[in-house]
């Protein structure tokens, strides 16, 4: 394992952070621009990602075994977790307005733009394959079950039809179709393909341009004072793959499947956590604050569970 290499994705990610404050700082980037942002990255660049990653993967027998099963415990992991975050977000008694972010960071992680890479570094050209697989799950299941988390205490309740109205989107509807895509064996003109890689990689980076908007609104002491953000960010980091580690072992898919989704499940908040609270209007600062603490803090954790996956893989091999 490249430790170096993890270490430099984790920075890149710091660094485009600070890109978008230092931006909204000298007043190129307003409020505005976050809106705009967060809108050109759900409803263009996150679907063209969705759509290259899945047309562009080889399907042989082996392969659409692998990624079912990876779907599969990917979904499961994020459905158990999600379900825990509603038990442990009751126990801080944390403010309505908090809630719905706190319980977003338990389940839901940078497993994209960080986890690609890193699942590269760590378990190779067929690990990364299996990550797209997860990170497919994960998408569906953030923009779905992870909208229905945010929303459902807020104060302003709605009808059965207004809720599911509020968490029918356009990221869901792509990854849907990326999977049969993948499943049927669809592919595009190299031309469209291009396309698709040109605007899907600039998902990751306007989604930590957004952060580093939502960053200049906050201060370094309010971040470090928050306990139930501290407490969050080590059951993001340490608890919830550690325990996962502990417990799934025994589950009877292929050890590389279960090391990936374990692996996934290693990485800070999600950054589509503050892109939620843009599209939501939940509380967007403690949002980009909970990326913030897991991003830096997981320059520590992740390279731990790094060497530990890789040894397990070592051991049973």
């Amino acid at each position: 394992m490249e430790v170096l290499l993890v270490l430099r994705k984790i920075l890149s990610m710091f660094l485009i952070i600070f890109v978008g404050a230092f931006a909204y700082k000298i007043k190129w980037f307003d409020k505005e621009t976050e809106k705009h942002l967060t809108t050109l990255m759900i409803n263009i660049a996150c679907p063209c990602i969705v759509f290259y990653s899945m047309v562009t993967q080889e399907r042989t027998g082996v392969m659409v075994g692998k990624a079912t099963q990876s779907l599969v415990m990917m979904t499961a992991v994020l459905l158990g977790t999600s379900l825990i975050s509603i038990f442990v977000v009751k126990l801080l008694k944390a403010p309505r307005i908090d809630r719905g972010i706190y319980r977003l960071m338990i389940p839901f992680t940078n497993c994209g733009f960080m986890g690609y890479p890193l699942a590269y570094a760590v378990f190779g050209d067929e690990g990364l394959f299996l990550a797209i697989i997860a990170n497919m799950a994960f998408n569906i299941v953030i923009f779905s079950v992870g909208a229905l988390l945010l929303i459902y205490d807020m104060e302003e309740k709605g009808s059965v039809k207004e809720t599911i109205k509020k968490i029918f989107s356009i990221p869901l509807v792509s990854c849907t179709m990326g999977l049969f895509m993948f499943f049927l064996g669809v592919k595009f003109p190299p031309l469209v393909v291009d396309t698709l890689k040109y605007v899907g990689d600039m998902t990751a980076p306007l989604a930590m341009l957004v952060v580093g908007i939502q960053l200049c609104q906050s201060s370094v002491s309010r971040i470090v004072k928050n306990r139930r953000l501290l407490i969050m960010t080590v059951i993001r980091l340490v608890a919830v793959p550690g325990l996962l580690f502990a417990t799934l072992w025994w589950v009877p898919v292929d050890p590389l499947v279960f090391c990936v989704v374990v692996f996934a499940m290693c990485m800070p908040a999600a950054a589509y956590i503050s892109v939620l609270a843009v599209r939501y209007k939940s509380n967007t600062l403690l949002a980009a604050e909970g990326i913030f603490l897991s991003t830096m803090f997981s320059l520590i954790t992740i390279p731990i569970f790094g060497m530990i996956l890789n040894a397990y893989l070592l051991h049973i091999g």
